[in-house]
């Protein structure tokens, strides 16, 4: 019954907003076009929630795929409140993951000679190796191996029906190297990520019985992010629901698309939604940020659309802070005066993000930021934690509940088991098995507790009480055991790198930090107030997006995501006198009324 009454609690929130509800009910396929601040993970819970309690009968479920885990963590927190767990009944995930465990895991034995009974997932160095080999038996010893596979890469992710002529009729001799290097894989009984949605595409295509087993089990299939999803996932959409009878629901927004170099295209999401046989729901108002940004964001987007703040909304403002100097000084200038203006202002340091484009701007940040007071968490590709790996985030979830966590449940136990379940088993687990790990699991965190152990000790227990003996079990074929001894390389005493495991963690109590992250990083976040560093002339947008209008597109919406992500104020560090021409157009739009 307290399900019932969350989930009528959650439409009578989005009830005043006509889009939101609509989008909550409907029993169509379904594309909702949202903006950013528009509310779309708060409307994709709630319908999700709606269909398995109205739509679809137990054990039936819905899936649901995300662009990362990252997202995917976030969407089961909000579940949790209506009382829907990542379990039999739904599948919260990527697009990887749900080729991976719904589809390969459970059917590639019952087709003949498709992959080794023992296949795994391919390291990095493995992957590497099997290019570089795959390489010389195709082109020889001449030229280079990894340059040549970036352009093969973008060939297999985009054409991925391999029974089209564009397949071999396009870039033939990389049609010969990406099927040179899958044998040398299959050759070891490896895959790799981009082998998931390839694979499955061609498993559920050839295979209708596979289609109706994913039809019986999820009549409903939600994808969140739809416009970063790639083709892969376009085309397994295009046979599940619109050739098999599964009902999509989707959500994105086209000019948030930023992911171009992993082979995502919002041509597809669009392609949707000129569909006569879906629903296109566009989500109009913006709740997170205030008028004035909101008028800006469309400078940096350089496009019209009728974006608008809900009413009594704050105007919310835009700086600008012209830095006489290069990137080193610009770094330095936040430190000493962009940042203690806004804590001036009574904005909390934890509720500040300090964007850019890459992670070795994130560098110089975090060396400015060293000489003050002020505590630092990384998001970027050079933090101490992987954001997209499941057993990184679960290290750090585990810190946090040893370091006090525990007290009130955040986060909840049962949440971690079933985290731990995952990396171990990866499916379906037994009674027996579940109830061994929880007699393991509450063991390692209650003798953390009050141990007082720097961050490094505690990752060598977790290593040595968890990680190892779950290493003789383990039945998931992705594995990431090589996380763990990275996070304890990177904390090691002797190079002065360890800390207390509350910071770690995040648990310090009465210190906020404030948040570096790029702007790819950052998207789906949003802060009080946003730090846009490195706004130059030559860096945004740089020599690589003048390449073509395409790339240029994409450094446009880039820098729309990052305007796009403060509540209360942006700020835009560049230097003087050689500002983005964007910075200027985000000056005129925020003026006008």
């Amino acid at each position: 019954m307290s399900n019932r009454i969350a989930l009528a609690q959650a439409l009578a929130e989005l009830a005043p907003n006509n889009e939101q509800y609509e989008a909550a009910i409907t029993r169509e396929h379904c594309v909702v076009l949202a903006g950013p601040g528009s509310g779309k993970t708060k409307t994709l819970t709630t319908a999700m929630a709606r269909v398995l309690m109205d739509d679809v009968v137990d054990p039936r479920g819905v899936a649901c795929i995300t662009y990362n885990n990252e997202c995917a963590t976030e969407l089961e927190e909000r579940l949790a409140k209506f009382g829907v767990a990542n379990s039999d009944r739904s599948f919260i995930g990527t697009v990887h993951s749900f080729a991976l465990t719904q589809v390969i895991a459970p059917y590639t034995r019952c087709i003949a000679q498709l992959l080794p009974d023992d296949f795994r997932v391919a390291t990095s160095s493995e992957c590497r190796a099997a290019v570089e080999a795959a390489y010389k038996s195709v082109f020889g010893d001449m030229g280079n191996s990894h340059d040549r596979w970036r352009f093969a890469e973008e060939k297999r992710r985009r054409d991925v029906d391999r029974t089209l002529p564009a397949w071999k009729g396009k870039n033939p001799e990389l049609a010969t190297f990406i099927e040179a290097y899958e044998a040398e894989l299959r050759h070891k009984a490896l895959i790799d990520f981009d082998d998931m949605p390839l694979i499955a595409f061609r498993m559920i295509k050839e295979h209708s019985w596979i289609r109706d087993a994913l039809r019986a089990r999820f009549p409903v299939l939600f994808v969140d992010e739809y416009q970063d999803l790639g083709h892969a996932l376009h085309e397994l959409v295009l046979l599940l629901c619109f050739e098999s009878g599964i009902r999509l629901f989707a959500v994105g927004d086209a000019d948030q698309s930023i992911y171009g170099f992993n082979g995502a295209n919002p041509g597809l999401l669009q392609s949707l939604t000129a569909r006569g046989d879906v629903k296109t729901i566009r989500l109009r108002f913006n709740y997170r940020s205030g008028a004035k940004i909101i008028r800006a964001s469309l400078g940096a987007l350089g496009e019209e659309r009728d974006y608008c703040g809900w009413d009594g909304a704050p105007e919310g403002d835009l700086s600008f802070w012209p830095v006489e100097g290069d990137l080193n000084k610009q770094a330095r200038y936040i430190a000493k005066a962009v940042l203690p203006s806004l804590l001036g202002r009574g904005l909390q340091l934890e509720k500040i993000g300090i964007l850019y484009r890459a992670a070795w701007l994130g560098d110089k940040v975090a060396d400015a930021l060293k000489e003050t007071d002020i505590a630092i968490l990384r998001t970027d590709g050079n933090a101490l934690v992987r954001r997209n790996s499941r057993l990184a985030r679960f290290v750090e979830a585990c810190s946090r509940w040893v370091t006090g966590g525990w007290r009130d449940a955040l986060p909840p136990y049962h949440r971690l088991l079933g985290q731990a379940l995952a990396i171990v088993y990866g499916g379906r687990v037994s009674e027996a098995e579940e109830q061994a790990m929880t007699l393991q699991l509450m063991a390692f965190l209650r003798s953390g507790i009050d141990r007082n152990e720097t961050t490094h000790a505690w990752l060598i227990r977790f290593c040595r009480e968890l990680i190892a003996p779950w290493q003789g079990i383990v039945r998931n074929t992705h594995q990431e055991w090589e996380v763990c001894s990275e996070l304890v390389a990177r904390t090691d005493p002797a190079l002065g790198l360890d800390m207390p495991l509350n910071v770690f963690s995040g648990q310090i109590d009465g210190s906020g930090r404030v948040t570096l992250s790029t702007l790819h990083s950052a998207k789906g976040r949003e802060f009080d107030a946003a730090i846009l560093f490195g706004i130059n002339a030559e860096d945004f947008p740089n020599w690589r997006d003048a390449k073509s209008e395409r790339a240029m597109r994409e450094a446009r919406r880039l820098f729309y995501v990052g305007v796009t992500r403060p509540r209360k104020e942006l700020c835009l560090v560049f230097e003087k006198g050689n500002h983005s021409p964007w910075v200027a157009e985000l000056y005129q739009r925020s003026q006008k009324v």
